[in-house]
Formats: C-alpha cells, structure tokens, sequence
C-alpha cells in the first residue's frame, strides 16, 4: 500500500503519467547520461527513468517511500543492461553536488524531478547558480508563477532577479503547463516544467557570479527607483563616479531595473568591480 502523503514534507505526488511521459521525453534523455532527480515520491519519474538505462541517482527525504521504491526497483531493473540507480534517503538541499558526483567518478549531469513549491528558490540557486559547472541540462517542474519569472523577457512585469541570473548561465525554454488536479493532493496553483541548457560560454564567469549576483539583487531589491539612485544609495557613488560609470558602459542609468538586459547588467557589475579595484590601487 502506498504510503499517505505527508504534510511536514510538502508532499504533493504526480499522478498521470502522460505528464511524467512529457517530462521525460522534453528532457531527451540517453542510455548511460546521468540524471539526478530531486525528489523521487512515488516513482512516478524514477521507474521510467530506470528503463531508459540512465545513471540514476534518485533522493527521496520520506525513509518509507524511499524503502518501498528501493525494494521494487531491486526486483525491476536489470543488471544486466547496464542500468545503475541509486535511491538516497537524504534531504538534497544539504548534498553538494560537486561532491556527489566526485565521490562516484562523475564530472556532470542532467537535474530532473519536482521540486516542492517551499524549495523552489533553494534549488534554484543552490544548484543551478551556485554548482552550474556540475550540471549540464535541467528540466524541473515548479510553481508556475516562479518559471514564468524565470523564462521573462526584459521589460515584462514578471522579469526579475532569477530572470536576470539564470539566464546568464543557461539557455532557459518555458516547456509546458501543469494543471493542479495532476498531483495528490491538489495543490492551489499550476505547475510548468521549465528547461535549462547550460550555455556552451556563460555570460558570467565563475570569479564574477558572486559580484554579479549580488549586483542583480540590489538592483532589484529597489525596484521602482532608478538605477542610478540605487546605485548612488546601495554603493555610495558619488556623482562623478556616476558620470563615468554612465559614460563607460553607455547604459541609461535613469532605467528601472527590469528595462535592462542580463549583459547590462553584467557591465555594470564589471565597472563596479573596477571602480572598486581601482580605489584599492589609489589606497596602496
């Protein structure tokens, strides 16, 4: 008997498989890539990932769901083929991915699965933007409100800081919708399932993401003034330093933030970065 869900978990189980079907297909899977999938529930994903004959590295929080998938796939999958999976009773918000993947010889993977709705932000940013050089593709399912902000446009009313950040990193497809009645129980709000390719050169590198990030998000915590007075408050600019980040980058610093573009905003996080390094050199 399949075990209830439970509250403490934010467990909210898909249920048709033409969906799980959609997902796995959208994700182009082949034989041998590894695949970490975030959340295994039920094994509504899990079970057809095992037959594709994926390296398979499933983790699962709830000890029962965990030891009843675990005991099936042990009598389903075959050896033989090749196929190897993992079922991990562990929180994946605490694993760092670098080192799961050393650990098994593995240099990359594809991240799969759905997410909680209380987790969402986490994942995104612990995994996506903090360890992207371990992850070459994702296709996750999320809230529908977080994945259109995620796949916005510049000047659109949903586009903003993860907008801005993950695709400076990935190529990022709005795939499809997910109707509430799909899980159990019944969430308030639709899902979509979003994709990420990871860009062949992201736009940031990984000296500038720390900066870079930090920038976006400051920006964006001021969202209705301009970027030149938030960057006059936040970084304490005087207005010749305006000036000259205004004549260095030739962007409009009279724009709200959600007029810009990603590589906007990287050039303005490169000038703050050299103006700063610049004040040290005048310092020494």
């Amino acid at each position: 008997m399949a075990s209830r869900p439970k509250k403490r978990f934010g467990q909210n189980f898909l249920h048709d498989p033409g969906i799980a079907r959609k997902l796995i297909n959208a994700a182009n899977l082949v034989s041998g890539q590894t695949v970490v999938e975030l959340g295994a529930g039920r094994g509504f994903l899990t079970r057809p990932l095992a037959d594709l004959g994926v390296r398979l590295i499933a983790f699962e929080l709830d000890r029962d769901l965990c030891r009843e998938l675990a005991a099936e796939l042990e009598t389903t999958v075959s050896l033989e083929s090749g196929t190897r999976v993992e079922i991990i009773n562990e929180d994946f918000t605490r694993v760092s991915l670098t080192s799961l993947l050393a650990e098994r010889g593995l240099t990359g993977c594809m991240l799969i699965g759905n997410i909680p709705y209380h987790l969402t932000r986490e994942v995104l940013f612990s995994f996506l933007v903090d360890e992207s050089e371990m992850i070459d593709s994702a296709c996750l399912m999320m809230q529908r409100e977080v994945g259109e902000r995620i796949a916005a446009p510049p000047g659109s009313r949903t586009y903003g800081i993860p907008s801005v950040i993950l695709q400076s990193l990935y190529s990022v497809r709005s795939l499809f919708r997910v109707v509430a009645g799909s899980f159990t129980p019944r969430p308030k709000v639709d899902s979509i399932v979003i994709g990420f390719d990871r860009l062949e050169v992201p736009l940031v590198t990984p000296r500038e993401r720390k900066h870079f990030v930090g920038v976006v998000k400051n920006l964006f915590q001021q969202r209705r003034k301009t970027i030149y007075n938030t960057l006059r408050a936040s970084y304490s600019l005087s207005v010749p330093e305006l000036r000259r980040l205004r004549e260095s980058t030739a962007i409009d610093l009279d724009k709200r933030p959600e007029m810009l573009s990603k590589e906007e905003f990287l050039e303005i996080s490169r000038a703050l970065t050299g103006m700063a390094q610049g004040e040290q050199a005048v310092g020494l």
